[in-house]
């Protein structure tokens, strides 16, 4: 699905969040804390105020999927900074399970997308 991305071009792989506030307000935007929920996962590369392809959050699509550390193949993963993923840690909304282990910062591996969830 195409939304209205903000001023700053997406990478493949990052995870976004809605902006809710300021001039990139309702539009996607990398995640930038582990506290942030995440709307989905961009498909392909996209432009600042163009359009970007998101994977939705919870739509069970499988997308390659940028890791801030690593990740092991079966865990539960929740937004990170820069727009990467990080295993969930407890009280974090997750938004997927990883389906290959990330060896290290910056990898991109698959992530089958699940509705959006706290971990306990």
């Amino acid at each position: 699905m195409a939304f209205d991305n903000g001023a700053s071009a997406i990478a493949q792989g990052k995870v976004v969040k809605l902006a809710p506030s300021g001039a990139d307000a309702g539009k996607t935007v990398v995640t930038a804390a582990t506290s942030d929920v995440a709307f989905g996962v961009i498909t392909e590369d996209s432009s600042g105020n163009g359009q970007a392809h998101v994977a939705v959050a919870g739509s069970g699509a499988i997308v390659l999927v940028e890791a801030s550390a690593t990740i092991a193949l079966g865990a539960v993963v929740s937004p990170a900074t820069n727009g990467r993923a990080v295993t969930a840690t407890s009280g974090k909304a997750s938004f997927g399970v990883a389906l290959e282990a990330a060896a290290a910062d910056g990898a991109l591996i698959k992530v089958v997308l699940a509705p959006s969830a706290r971990v306990i």
